[in-house]
């Protein structure tokens, strides 16, 4: 049977010295790689450094609190599992943890069964978005690997994949994960550039609009680029999820025209 917690890093935050040995020697003893830090400034740049897959924290800590560090890594990360441990009288931040994004909440004195379980819990989780990842990157690279430029998106306008022809041919600054935490940062940055025309169909339409709201299999436009226009022609692949016509991802090839 697979052991779950050999195959996680789990960073450790707590500035209790006397709580913190302890859990150290329990927690080394179930998981791959420990990490510990004593507050909550260290335990935020350990992060950073380890990349860990689940954070375990106390919420009253000197430098930065457990809450205001779960804070900060929601900025970047909103899927780490992060479970928090509180004391009786700390219960006022319960609401604060929850808003804060936190994945678990244990009260003091810890019980090592509920722990046990809840980190078992979280751990699936992380691994279920560990492999994910992996399984985005090998997408990713498989994308990269065409000559045309390419990407998919979805009907809300949301980009899931872009190839680096695409992403360095329109010179956007942005990679899988910056794609993955906003999936319309790069509708965005390309409505900003304003560097394509539509060929022969109205030109105050943006051509993502175009073809995100119709159904047109090819058509022509102009991209401005170096102060040179160049035509392409746009194939587009329509594939409908859960038979809904509303609902289906697009594919789409830009092909230079010579």
């Amino acid at each position: 049977m697979i052991d779950l917690f050999k195959q996680v890093k789990l960073l450790y935050v707590e500035d209790d010295i006397t709580i913190r040995p302890i859990f150290e020697r329990f927690l080394k003893r179930k998981v791959q790689n420990l990490f510990v830090a004593a507050d909550g400034l260290e335990g935020y740049e350990m992060y950073h450094e380890f990349k860990p897959d689940l954070i375990l924290t106390d919420i009253k800590m000197p430098k930065m609190n457990g809450i205001e560090m779960a804070k900060k890594i929601r900025e970047t990360d909103k899927n780490i599992p992060i479970i928090v441990l509180s004391a009786h009288s700390e219960s006022d931040f319960f609401v604060e943890a929850i808003e804060a994004g936190v994945s678990g909440y244990l009260m003091k004195p810890i019980d090592k069964s509920k722990l046990f379980s809840t980190l078992e819990r979280n751990i699936k989780v992380a691994l279920f978005e560990k492999n994910r990842k992996e399984q985005d990157e090998l997408l990713q690279d498989v994308i990269d690997m065409q000559p045309s430029i390419v990407f998919l998106g979805n009907t809300d306008k949301s980009m899931l994949f872009a190839n680096k022809v695409f992403l360095d041919f329109f010179d956007l600054d942005m990679n899988l994960t910056d794609m993955a935490n906003d999936k319309n940062l790069m509708y965005e940055e390309l409505k900003k550039k304003n560097n394509v025309i539509l060929k022969d169909i109205n030109e105050d339409t943006f051509w993502l609009d175009y073809i995100f709201e119709g159904r047109n299999d090819s058509f022509v436009i102009q991209i401005k680029k170096d102060n040179e226009l160049t035509n392409f022609l746009v194939k587009t692949k329509h594939i409908e999820k859960h038979s809904s016509e509303d609902e289906y991802t697009i594919i789409i090839t830009l092909i230079e025209m010579t």
